[in-house]
């Protein structure tokens, strides 16, 4: 087993990741629990964490130009490794048409003036962002060390463990630079095992 300095169960036994149900709740939850009008923005980024499973600074630093509708990817320079590295993630197709929708992608990277993609798409700080998720979470009634961008993190990795993602793909996803992190999530995935068996079941 390789040894990390993290678990994704706390001191306690409690869970540090989202559950499929819990999930499945906070993106329910995301429209009224930001249903302000000027929280358009701040829904798009609480749907981000939920589809790419991305720390929160590295959302954060998103720009115009990281989004790719050709590729229908998200880029992120990824965090926590010693030199500069990007990686690529999927987006669905409804939700690059939301981006380009709130926040004028395509504008952006077709602006005359050149810097113009360059710049962040969320114009907010950190505190923001997890006050963002704080609030989704507690509309969803999610509650306990789970609840936090980085149970969306854990939650993202674990359920595509259990839909039989290729590893390699959920490492590149993830931005790890050693597969071996998924021993960790493993443990996960045994405790979601009813989850999988249902399946048969139903």
């Amino acid at each position: 087993m390789a040894s990390f300095d993290f678990d994704i169960f706390d001191p306690q036994g409690n869970r540090k990741y989202l559950n499929l149900e819990e999930r499945q709740a906070y993106y329910r939850a995301i429209d009224s629990a930001l249903a302000g009008a000027d929280d358009r923005k701040k829904r798009t980024f609480a749907l981000l964490l939920y589809y790419t499973g991305c720390r929160v600074s590295e959302g954060l630093a998103v720009t115009h130009d990281n989004i790719d509708y050709s590729g229908k990817a998200v880029t992120f320079q990824t965090l926590k490794r010693r030199k500069t590295t990007y990686r690529q993630v999927p987006l669905p197709d409804a939700f690059l048409t939301k981006l380009d929708d709130v926040h004028h992608v395509k504008d952006h990277q077709t602006s005359r003036i050149k810097s113009d993609g360059q710049q962040r798409i969320w114009p907010f700080g950190r505190t923001t962002a997890w006050r963002v998720v704080s609030t989704v979470m507690e509309t969803a009634g999610i509650e306990g060390p789970q609840a936090s961008p980085k149970g969306l993190r854990h939650s993202f990795v674990i359920q595509h463990q259990a839909l039989g993602t290729p590893t390699h793909m959920i490492q590149n996803w993830a931005g790890w630079a050693s597969a071996a992190m998924m021993e960790v999530y493993g443990r996960a995935l045994g405790n979601e095992a009813r989850d999988l068996a249902k399946r048969l079941w139903e």
